[in-house]
């Protein structure tokens, strides 16, 4: 038997501190290879001074607690044996007081002293024991299965019971740490329509929805016990301050990096720039930015049509026709010889072409930049298509956007961040979603994001967080 499985072996309340923690470090070593950590050192210290505040009063003291920001855009946090907690940008992306923070952060410590991960190895519900490697198991960017054993557990969260009990566990340690307990409650809530929307967007799109946590099932509207239990903590509450004024935590978060970590490009709306090789396209309204292991991949809102771009290495006597035929192997049913961009083109029609729904015919085109000796392979395909190509027009539009970007190009083609501004008379959360280079649903992810879902404005002077 492997030290690991040794480890497992043992009943979770019979395992020492010392295996407790080993058992954690194994996993945390995989996470933070795996998914990389934040590189925001000012951040991450500021994360962990409110994180051992709360751990000071947590009911282990044998525990070391460690804090880590994880570089992902995933609304979600997190915890480990051992006390590895982490948080990711995505979810500090979502908070807006130090309160908030720190019932996020207490809500983990309560997993690790309440032993949930432990005790949910103990009643057998499907962790995967075999499983020693971290792997995409999901459609969106930056979506991973965390840890082997735990990968459960950090993507779907706990029983009802564990979450309930982590909420007011947490809140206990917040409210002897300072902060006000209520702040869970706001978290809860905030957490609560990012699941709604994530649930309102699977419904337009014809998807599976993506809720990890499960808030909605956990901490249902009608169920006011764990608002009473958390409630109650706020007679523990010591010398109550919150440290640290609202308006200050919010330019904490100044500059944070929005969006998937590893993507190809920059998508702002619907336009795509790619700053390291020049060029830029357009696509359909709507479309989103899937991953694909070869390049680019775009995808309508009902997946019902895809476009994909990627690159191949030109060879010696190569023209955009044959490279095509011989080297890609299209079946080309019609085809012509045109110029995009100043740049020899083949544009045609190909029948049964690997697509993201299986052999379907596409629309393709062939672009050759022999300066940079690459062909640039724009594939468009749709999912229920036979012999005629549904989306052609829309094909087409994003095959002639293709162009080389231009210096002001180069100014836009930024990464998005977070900005903290204030809000002046006037200013509603429509005319942000407007102006804001999320590609789709940008007014009720901004909502969330600011703690103003579904429908609440901003109040002259407010400070406010927008992507741009």
């Amino acid at each position: 038997m492997t030290g690991l499985l040794m480890l497992l072996s043992l009943p979770s309340f019979a395992m020492s501190v010392e295996k407790e923690i080993e058992l954690g470090e194994q996993e945390h070593r995989k996470i933070i290879a795996n998914v990389g950590v934040y590189n925001d050192p000012a951040l991450q210290l500021y994360i962990n001074k409110v994180g051992q505040r709360v751990a000071a009063e947590s009911s282990r003291e044998e525990i070391d607690y460690t804090f880590t920001i994880l570089n992902n855009e995933m609304i979600n946090a997190m915890a480990l044996p051992g006390g590895f907690i982490y948080i990711t940008r995505g979810m500090l992306m979502h908070m807006n007081s130090e309160s908030e923070l720190a019932a996020v952060l207490g809500h983990e410590i309560a997993h690790v002293t309440e032993k949930h991960a432990l005790r949910k190895i103990n009643r057998g519900k499907g962790l995967d024991f075999v499983n020693t490697i971290l792997a995409v198991v999901s459609g969106q960017p930056g979506i991973y299965e965390l840890g082997s054993i735990f990968g459960g557990v950090l993507l779907s969260g706990y029983s009802r019971e564990f979450e309930l009990e982590a909420d007011a566990v947490g809140a206990e340690y917040m409210a002897k740490a300072g902060y006000s307990p209520l702040a869970m409650l706001d978290t809860i809530e905030i957490l609560k329509a990012k699941d709604r929307i994530e649930i309102k967007e699977a419904r337009l799109e014809n998807r599976e929805p993506r809720v990890y946590h499960g808030f909605l099932s956990t901490h249902p509207d009608n169920d006011t016990r764990y608002q009473e239990a958390i409630r109650e903590s706020g007679k523990l509450v010591r010398d109550y301050d919150e440290f640290i004024k609202t308006d200050e935590f919010l330019q904490k978060l100044n500059g944070l990096d929005y969006g998937p970590s590893r993507q190809i490009g920059i998508m702002r709306g619907n336009q795509f720039y790619h700053p390291k090789l020049g060029i830029k396209l357009s696509f359909p309204q709507e479309w989103r930015q899937e991953p694909f292991t070869q390049g680019l991949q775009l995808v309508s809102r009902l997946d019902d049509a895809s476009i994909t771009l990627i690159t191949g290495k030109l060879y010696p006597g190569a023209t955009p026709e044959n490279f095509a035929r011989e080297n890609l192997g299209m079946r080309v049913r019609e085809g012509n010889k045109i110029t995009i961009a100043d740049l020899p083109t083949y544009l045609g029609i190909a029948d049964r072409v690997d697509s993201r729904y299986g052999p379907r015919p596409v629309r393709f085109a062939v672009i050759f930049d022999k300066r940079r000796r690459l062909a640039y392979i724009l594939q468009g395909a749709g999912k229920h298509d036979l012999r005629n190509i549904a989306a052609d027009r829309q094909f087409i539009a994003s095959i002639f956007s293709f162009d080389r970007m231009s210096r002001s190009d180069f100014q836009i083609a930024r990464r998005p961040r977070v900005q903290v501004v204030r809000a002046e008379p006037g200013t509603s959360m429509e005319q942000l979603a407007r102006e804001s280079p999320i590609t789709n649903y940008a007014l009720e992810r901004l909502r969330v994001m600011n703690g103003l879902y579904p429908d609440g404005q901003p109040e002259p002077g407010q400070l406010i967080k927008i992507i741009d």
